[in-house]
């Protein structure tokens, strides 16, 4: 004897808009002549009013962008994205020419790490379910995992025969992910900024309807976003196109970037010690029909430990810089490891790879520059000669004075600072580069400094 009952499983999701492309027109302005036009302007005989002329004449200008006022229920079971809600439609229906009863029904949602019971009516069966008739119920679940999702459905019922009959069915479908979220930390100061891109990689445009970054304790995080200024309060009357202007609307493919600076309750560095966690970003959006989908991301953690034995950075540098007159400073050395480091010589090399040929030719017309026996240059600043490397020719930043400074010893986990001079000979934003750390017996290399961006005024 076949199952009596039988699972029928429908999705229940928001409907499109009716876009019908507009073959509409003006059939007294396109379809007549100019003579009949004149003949009939400001008549009624210059509108048509034969049967069916509706079908074609366009009546206002907003029908012309064929969206009308019907709307399109979906014909397939469509993508499910992680972080949205699935709703179904299920109906179970008695296929057979008897009654079948004590009806139990029980639907359930499992995934790769979890099963979720949707639907049991255990304790209260269906007394009955007489032939050709149905049951049907609505089920709702959060996706929360992707991959494959199976829909269990199973019903146990009483038979004609007084047999208690099992029958299962299982459909499937698959859960993908709606956004790509890239994070990017960085330590700026005794301030820690972390930057999140946000892109849509769904098949439809969304509304993010705010993206918050909910730091752990102890810190404390603060939006740093020129949408957030410039944003209006609705609150009050305000033109419809001001409203949707300021929409945050993400399209297909398309992407945004969110900065927040995090803080340390109490003073410190937010990203002290690496690895710490340092809190969730959550996301939620809308479609196009208001369906709501929120996500949040799995604990974003401080930058990982330096992997450099020795780390090169600029710690402070003069405010105002000028061409052609020197500047100072102050450069860090840091020593990550646990084991003292010596002796060590910084140098500065050729770093800036730029033309700056004809920057010495100026230079050499007034009389400022001129050649040395030596490899280095002289370049007479303020009346006095300044002594320069042997790069001054390709470089647009030189060093001055001493080139190359030895460290003796750099104690395990240790700091040392040292102030060097520099003479910019171009104008505009120039790098500063080419400082080399070594060690003095093995001639290796510890580490480089990475391009700093200066503006040198006239």
């Amino acid at each position: 004897m076949d199952d009596a009952l039988a699972f029928r499983v429908l999705r229940l999701a928001k409907p499109a808009f009716g876009v019908q492309k507009p073959l509409k027109f003006q059939l007294d302005e396109d379809m007549t002549s100019d003579l009949i036009r004149r003949s009939s302007h400001g008549t009624a005989a210059s509108k048509f009013q034969e049967p069916f002329a509706h079908r074609t004449e366009l009546q206002s200008a907003l029908a012309a962008c064929g969206v009308g006022g019907l709307m399109v229920l979906t014909k397939s079971f469509g993508e499910a994205y992680l972080g949205e809600s699935f709703v179904g439609y299920i109906s179970l229906g008695n296929k057979a020419s008897y009654r079948a009863t004590e009806v139990i029904v029980k639907v359930e949602l499992q995934t790769s790490r979890q099963k979720v019971v949707l639907y049991d009516n255990t304790t209260s069966p269906l007394p009955f379910l007489g032939p050709g008739s149905r049951h049907d119920f609505i089920v709702q679940h959060d996706i929360k995992e992707l991959g494959i999702h199976n829909l269990i459905c199973s019903t146990v019922y009483t038979a004609a025969d007084g047999e208690r009959r099992y029958t299962p069915e299982t459909f499937k479908f698959t859960s993908a992910n709606p956004l790509y979220v890239k994070t990017k930390t960085r330590q700026v100061g005794g301030d820690t900024f972390m930057e999140a891109c946000i892109e849509n990689f769904s098949k439809n445009p969304m509304v993010l309807e705010y993206v918050r970054f909910d730091a752990a304790p102890p810190l404390s995080a603060v939006s740093i976003d020129i949408r957030d200024v410039l944003m209006t309060d609705f609150t009050t009357d305000v033109p419809l196109g001001s409203y949707i202007d300021q929409l945050q609307v993400l399209d297909v493919g398309c992407g945004s970037n969110y900065l927040f600076r995090l803080t340390r309750r109490g003073g410190g560095a937010a990203a002290d010690n690496p690895g710490t966690a340092l809190g969730k970003l959550e996301i939620k959006w809308r479609g196009s029909l208001g369906e709501v989908g929120r996500l949040q991301t799995q604990q974003i953690l401080a930058p990982p430990a330096p992997t450099k034995e020795v780390e090169i950075k600029i710690t402070s540098i003069s405010e105002q810089i000028h061409l052609e007159r020197p500047f100072q400073t102050v450069v860090k050395l840091q020593s990550h490891v646990d084991r003292q480091l010596g002796p060590l010589t910084l140098t500065t090399t050729s770093g800036a790879e730029s033309d700056t040929t004809q920057e010495a030719g100026a230079l050499q017309d007034r009389g400022m520059l001129r050649p040395s026996a030596s490899p280095s240059l002289r370049v007479t600043v303020d009346g006095g000669d300044v002594l320069l490397s042997g790069d001054a020719a390709s470089s647009s930043i030189v060093a001055c004075g001493v080139t190359a400074h030895t460290i003796e010893t750099l104690p395990p986990r240790g700091v040392t600072h040292l102030t060097l001079s520099f003479l910019p000979l171009a104008l505009g934003v120039q790098q500063l580069r080419g400082l080399l750390l070594q060690g003095v017996d093995d001639s290796r290399v510890y580490d480089r400094l990475q391009p700093v961006d200066i503006l040198v005024a006239a």
